[in-house]
């Protein structure tokens, strides 16, 4: 790939990356496509591959469907845009099941309708636990490559996450507060549910990232200052695109539920080494973590 500017964000889950998906695929200077997360570095196996084909061949069928709902109610503008999603979404299915030399389909399917953007983007924060060989290899991809990694405070991002869960996989019958509650108590006090905190160690995944990310290439921000007037500035100076200001919101944050009053110093004393790190090796924290703490041992 040539230009222009290829970029990977790479998590943290639950930190902001569907507010910044949305951000840079409203800018003027982009082209995302209108796919989120491609997931093409993590499917590499094959039975991972095939799970993933098949949850996009079910989201390509409820495309169809909103497709021809549209039509049925005379909105030409939500039929295009189905279209130009469907075409994304059959797009991506070929890479994800296609010829991986070279990664030239991959490339070609990010390029797509990009003549003359400055930047494009696959935004799967799952490739934050690809293994090294391959983080290396999507580095290798282009020579403008470009990393994100947004963080979140530690205790806000881990409920969040967990509250997901517990909406994913909440059975018949089960009280959905007491369920996220319930796993955050396995996370705390019985080791489990470690895949949660594999999404949000900071300290490994930064350390990681600084390893292998040629320097200049990897921008870490805090997804509490990043959509700011300074955070974007820094974001755009990064990317070499213009400011552009934004109206974004949180998204994909879920039905509110209260952390039981006896966990949360629990989870500020499991979390606290991610809080020390930070400060430690990337910046000051922002208010809200010193804030989010605090609030957890009063």
């Amino acid at each position: 790939m040539a230009d222009p500017t290829l970029l990977y964000c790479v998590g943290a889950t639950k930190a902001g990356t569907s507010a910044l998906y949305r951000y840079l695929h409203d800018h003027d200077a982009c082209k995302l496509p209108p796919v989120k997360e491609a997931h093409y570095w993590d499917t590499f196996d094959p039975a991972i591959r095939e799970k993933q084909i098949i949850a996009y061949r079910d989201r390509l069928s409820e495309l169809h469907v909103m497709r021809d709902d549209a039509k049925a109610a005379g909105l030409g503008w939500k039929v295009a845009n189905m279209e130009r999603r469907i075409a994304s979404m059959r797009g991506l299915i070929a890479v994800l099941g296609g010829d991986r030399d070279g990664d030239l389909a991959y490339a070609a399917w990010l390029l797509d309708g990009a003549e003359h953007a400055r930047l494009v983007a696959d935004m799967t924060p799952n490739y934050a636990l690809v293994d090294d060989a391959t983080l290396q290899r999507m580095a290798d991809l282009s020579a403008t490559t470009r990393f994100i990694y947004l963080m979140r405070d530690p205790i806000d991002r881990l409920w969040s996450h967990i509250r997901m869960q517990a909406r994913r996989f909440r059975q018949d019958g089960e009280v959905y507060a007491k369920k996220a509650n319930n796993i955050l108590w396995r996370v705390v006090n019985a080791g489990q549910e470690t895949h949660l905190m594999a999404r949000g160690d900071y300290a490994a995944t930064v350390a990681r990232l600084r390893r292998i990310v040629p320097e200049g290439r990897l921008f870490l921000g805090f997804a509490e200052t990043l959509f700011t007037v300074d955070g974007l500035t820094r974001l755009c100076e990064f990317l070499g695109i213009p400011y552009q200001p934004s109206d974004a919101k949180r998204v994909h944050e879920g039905e509110a539920v209260k952390m039981r009053d006896d966990l949360r110093p629990k989870v500020a004393d499991f979390l606290k080494e991610q809080y020390d790190w930070v400060a430690m090796n990337v910046a000051p924290l922002p208010d809200h973590w010193q804030h989010s703490l605090k609030r957890a041992y009063a």
